[in-house]
């Protein structure tokens, strides 16, 4: 992933979010309780929540983020609740370094009235040279995943 890529898009989201708004939208995954406000004080987390008509451009209608530094314990515990979803995935793509979780990227089917939901998530430090950082993504649309992965380039 084009670092470049995801800071323009982080960036952008950021400046069209005009006040926070509470979500439930990732209930019944299991990353549920990774976007519960436990960040919402953390000096090492960055958290951004943005829906309705400032994502329509993006072919979304939620997005929420939460990026972690320094935090080695709290990505392991999220690369497991990503892990846990994955299986619950009807496509996924997937990155691995020395076994362990490097990115994916997940979409999960339609339920009801909500559309396409997806995951994203990366753990740049499993890189060499990469930096303490986790960041953790859900998505709501009806956006195809070819055209997300194209904004995560």
């Amino acid at each position: 992933m084009n670092i470049k890529t995801y800071t323009f898009i982080v960036i952008s989201l950021i400046t069209l979010m005009l006040c926070p708004v509470t979500i439930k939208a990732q209930q019944g995954l299991n990353i549920a309780p990774a976007f519960d406000g436990r960040y919402h004080n953390n000096r090492n987390a960055v958290e951004v929540e943005v829906k309705g008509r400032k994502l329509k451009g993006y072919g979304l209608t939620v997005f929420r983020s939460i990026t972690l530094k320094n935090s080695p314990g709290e990505a392991a515990w999220i690369a497991g609740m990503v892990a846990g979803d994955s299986r619950k995935a009807t496509d996924r793509e997937e990155g691995r370094i020395g076994g362990r979780l490097y990115y994916g990227f997940y979409r999960f089917r339609q339920e009801g009235r909500v559309p396409f939901r997806y995951v994203f998530f990366r753990n740049a430090a499993l890189r060499k040279g990469g930096k303490q950082e986790v960041t953790l993504i859900y998505m709501e649309g009806y956006v195809t995943i070819d055209r997300l992965k194209k904004m995560f380039e």
